[in-house]
């Protein structure tokens, strides 16, 4: 019988499945479900290859994620006027903010977070059809310019008339019918769905107040 002689694997090839290998092992590789292994080749020992297995978990072990989840708290932030200058030279293609502020040292708008604000618009929408979402500015400040909402045809859509009107309507239903308000601030937990009502519509009366004064809402950071 006839052998048949055992192949010579290059010195360069081991070296480069002993970098992978140890490659594979680091932390962070995109596959977390997996380990490595080193599977016996009996047939052929001379040779050596990875090989990926799943891991076998255990019930009650928590599970992994890759995105650890962060609680944003945004703010929106108020201005005299705002444009946007290319200060780079005329190659430039990332626009620069310029902003005026008003000294506020923190009033409601700026001063809360804007979690209550989406709340209170989808409720003002149910209840009266105001559409308070496209009165703000959403995008980032460090954004490529857009068209600012002037504070004139926010006035029109909303204004101290509107909002009592939202309130009359809010007011007008049984306490059983009225839209519930659930995202809180910490002292939110004694007040009433009234008086949360209450306090989110002050919020907006004060945004009202800045665009009659000209100055410009929106930017959540």
């Amino acid at each position: 019988m006839l052998r048949i002689p055992r192949a010579v694997v290059p010195r360069s090839h081991s070296i480069l499945q002993e970098w992978a290998f140890e490659m594979v092992k680091k932390q962070g590789n995109g596959i977390a479900g997996l380990t490595t292994i080193r599977p016996a080749l009996l047939s052929n020992p001379g040779r050596q290859d990875l090989a990926l297995a799943p891991v076998r978990q255990r019930r009650d072990a928590p599970i992994r994620s890759r995105v650890n989840p962060v609680c944003l708290k945004l703010r929106f932030h108020h201005y005299k006027s705002v444009q946007w200058i290319l200060s780079g030279g005329p190659m430039a293609e990332a626009y620069t903010p310029v902003v005026a502020h008003d000294d506020c040292r923190g009033c409601l708008v700026c001063g809360r977070t804007t979690e209550w604000f989406m709340e209170f618009a989808r409720l003002a929408y149910r209840l009266t059809g105001l559409n308070l979402r496209d009165c703000l500015h959403w995008g980032h400040l460090f954004d490529n310019p857009k068209p600012l909402i002037v504070p004139t045809s926010n006035l029109r859509r909303c204004n101290q008339q509107t909002l009592a009107e939202v309130r009359e309507s809010y007011f007008s239903l049984s306490q059983v019918c009225r839209p519930p308000l659930q995202k809180l601030w910490e002292r939110d937990r004694v007040l009433s769905q009234s008086e949360r009502f209450e306090d989110r519509l002050t919020i907006v009366s004060r945004m009202v107040e800045l665009w009659e004064d000209g100055q410009y809402i929106g930017w959540p950071s």
